[in-house]
């Protein structure tokens, strides 16, 4: 019995990791509560939707909340071009990745000019 068992229980692993099930309930977890919406049943069902369309193997626990990281709020996106990942999107999402390519080209080669000094400070005793 204890063999059959142990058998069952490593194909129930291999079927979940295969079907990325953990990873469903962690996104699903995830938006439930972040978003903590007023009818969860319905608000599941339209995510299992979502998760379809974007196919289950696409699934991580931030999927169905990374439109709210605060690196996507558009205000911010369009005052803070940094070369970020967010900073491609947003330039991918109006049609400026030209422009991204370049602002990338010249942010690294700027940085890359300048070296790291370090504040040079020195400790003092106190005397009395």
């Amino acid at each position: 019995m204890g063999r059959m068992s142990l058998m069952m229980r490593e194909e129930t692993k291999k079927y979940l990791a295969q079907h990325k099930i953990p990873q469903l309930f962690e996104s699903l977890l995830s938006s439930l509560m972040m978003e903590r919406p007023e009818n969860p049943v319905e608000y599941i069902e339209n995510k299992m939707v979502q998760i379809r369309d974007i196919g289950p193997e696409n699934v991580n626990w931030q999927t169905l909340v990374s439109h709210l990281h605060p690196y996507r709020d558009n205000i911010r996106r369009q005052l803070i071009r940094d070369c970020s990942v967010y900073d491609k999107e947003y330039s991918e999402m109006i049609g400026e990745l030209e422009d991204f390519e370049e602002r990338k080209k010249d942010h690294f080669e700027f940085n890359a000019d300048q070296r790291y000094k370090p504040e040079i400070f020195s400790l003092t005793e106190a005397h009395s």
